[in-house]
């Protein structure tokens, strides 16, 4: 590296040396495109983050909660769609968000740059201190439940147990990441290979079970799509309690849309 200075007068304040030259190998264009590739986030990484992050803990939690606080079937579809344009409108946005302001760091830096460093100060503190510890805290509490439904006899165990493989799964997960993004991006390919095999062989089952005739579970609702809650004290509830179910069950959905906000954490290196 090559050093040089220009000569100023040393009681000018405003004048400012030029002390190196961009002329070492670390600092040239194809080294730092090299880096950016190695450090980045791909097209497939990206897309197998963000389908990962929607097939996850809130197709198991959500739809009970979704059913439990509407009075139709109909009534949960209606919620599922109303919530899915919410989450298109953001994710639409989010696109132009990020073609407009191409910098690592999601929300945080749409609202550095739109309102100014204390706004995207605020965000990053309120993210990392409750947001994305209570989503990890819900995910992890999920994840346990369905592990011991699915390895346990009795499906059950202790809450302190619950929780002590809650944040067994939780610490699995961090050394992950911590080991870099390249690791991180592999674990996250193998969950979405592992989510996608699952989900389609529910398909596949369901499928089978018509073309075969076979019949068994659950019987089948004797409510219609829009008839009125069979429950006789939800048929006598007040508005604000019909809205407050409603915004519960809009919340759930929300939940289980959640995680397409993500890939927007890493943009370098990403040119479409």
């Amino acid at each position: 590296m090559s050093r040089t200075s220009s000569p100023r007068n040393l009681h000018d304040p405003t004048a400012v040396p030029v002390l190196y030259q961009e002329e070492a190998p670390f600092l040239t264009d194809a080294s730092s495109s090299k880096t950016a590739e190695k450090t980045s986030l791909s097209f497939t990484n990206g897309l197998a983050l963000v389908i990962g992050l929607q097939i996850g803990s809130g197709i198991f939690s959500a739809p009970s909660q979704v059913a439990n606080h509407t009075p139709s079937p109909g009534a949960a579809v209606l919620v599922w769609a109303f919530t899915g344009i919410l989450v298109w409108t953001g994710a639409a946005s989010f696109i132009e968000l990020g073609l407009a302001i191409p910098k690592n760091g999601g929300v945080q830096e749409y609202l550095r740059e739109v309102y100014g460093e204390f706004s995207g100060f605020m965000f990053s503190w309120v993210y990392l201190v409750i947001c994305k510890p209570c989503a990890n805290a819900i995910i992890a509490m999920v994840f346990a439940e369905n592990l011991c439904m699915a390895v346990l006899s009795n499906g059950s165990l202790a809450v302190w147990e619950m929780k002590v493989v809650a944040l067994t799964g939780l610490l699995v997960i961090t050394i992950v990441n911590c080991t870099g993004n390249a690791t991180g991006a592999k674990a996250a390919n193998l969950f979405l290979f592992l989510k996608l095999s699952a989900v389609a062989s529910i398909a596949a089952i369901g499928f089978l079970a018509m073309a075969t005739g076979a019949r068994g579970g659950t019987e089948q609702s004797k409510v219609e799509w829009f008839a009125k809650d069979p429950d006789p004290q939800r048929q006598g509830m007040h508005l604000w309690a019909i809205a407050g179910d409603s915004i519960t069950a809009v919340y759930g959905a929300l939940f289980c849309y959640g995680g397409w906000e993500t890939v927007s954490l890493d943009v370098r290196g990403g040119g479409h």
